[in-house]
């Protein structure tokens, strides 16, 4: 029996035609999800993830400053957050000596993880004695990170919250 006959013949064989069948689709599905990282990469939280993770180690003095006299602050969300509906959203703050806040610029940023077109920000004003509210309307339900940041002057705080929103 010559090399072409024997070939012929082992293909034939319904084991080796299982197992090259099995190779052939695992191959195959690597290639299709390699081609997928590719053409669609995850998104993050932050644009500039890298930069912001390099000022984190520099600010670590300003950071231990702010814990000695920082301000106390509680993001309060609504009891049960729903997309496409405006509710109300607040951030009670306390200055290092427990007395609420007069003033300050409050901005609150909301990340979707899974999609960062969907990342917004919006100021929250001052309403009464250390409360800022604003009415939010989140597009899409899911999970959405939070941080609120207050600034007065020369200080800047911040708290994050991470949350889930129904349908």
């Amino acid at each position: 029996m010559n090399m072409k006959e024997q070939v012929r013949t082992d293909l034939k064989n319904p084991w080796l035609r299982g197992i090259i069948a099995a190779v052939v689709v695992t191959v195959g599905v690597n290639v299709v999800f390699i081609a997928y990282a590719f053409m669609s990469p995850p998104n993050l939280v932050v644009r500039d993830y890298y930069e912001k993770g390099k000022r984190y180690f520099h600010e670590e003095a300003l950071r231990e400053q702010a814990a000695v006299d920082g301000w106390r602050l509680q993001l309060l969300p609504p009891a049960t957050p729903k997309a496409g509906k405006l509710q109300p959203w607040r951030l009670y703050a306390m200055d290092h000596q427990g007395r609420p806040l007069r003033t300050g610029q409050v901005t609150l940023f909301a990340y979707r993880p899974s999609d960062a077109s969907y990342d917004f920000r919006v100021d929250m004003p001052y309403t009464d004695i250390g409360t800022f509210m604003r009415e939010i309307s989140f597009p899409l339900p899911g999970h959405w990170d939070l941080i609120a940041q207050i600034r007065s002057g020369e200080r800047s705080y911040d708290v994050a919250k991470r949350i889930f929103v129904a349908d």
